[in-house]
């Protein structure tokens, strides 16, 4: 939270020494801020801030790729005469911690054309989806665990369950 209050400071102090108070001065300010703030993240201890802006800035660029992707497919899907459908409904177990992040991912993953997020079990550590294109569950699983991995470079995390053997 530092690091924003910071690169907000130097966006308000740039648009005060430049003259002038609009938009377009107060982005540029943030964007000069955010570059400060990148530049000398341990003289300022702002490594975190920057480490997670640019973990966001990641993530929605991953998005929109694999929404551009997941479009394409069904486009093509659609397409098809008789198109190989193959709907699953898997479950998949949560890292993400939290409603917040929970819910974003369930909102990217329900976004992406092709799978809809059904779902959380009672004690929110299991997601439930439906999908159809994919080859398998466990594609459709591993699309599911992707996004929650982008999503874990900005959020908190679970920890670890134990592995439950059954025989």
């Amino acid at each position: 939270m530092r690091g924003l209050a910071l690169n907000l400071l130097i966006a308000v102090v740039w648009s005060l020494f430049s003259g002038e108070v609009g938009t377009r001065e107060l982005v540029t300010g943030f964007l000069i801020g955010f570059v400060i703030l990148t530049l000398f993240p341990q003289a300022l201890e702002t490594g975190s801030y920057v480490a997670r802006s640019q973990a966001v800035l990641g993530f929605l660029g991953f998005f929109l790729r694999e929404l551009t992707l997941a479009n394409i497919q069904i486009a093509l899907l659609a397409l098809r005469p008789r198109p190989p459908l193959s709907p699953v409904i898997v479950a998949v177990p949560l890292r993400v911690q939290g409603e917040f992040g929970q819910t974003l991912l369930a909102a990217a993953i329900t976004l992406m054309p092709g799978t809809v997020a059904m779902g959380f079990s009672a004690n929110r550590r299991v997601l439930y989806a439906h999908a159809v294109g994919l080859s398998s569950a466990g594609a459709a699983r591993a699309s599911i665990v992707k996004v929650e991995d982008r999503l874990l470079a900005f959020l908190p995390a679970l920890p670890p369950r134990p592995v439950e053997v059954t025989s």
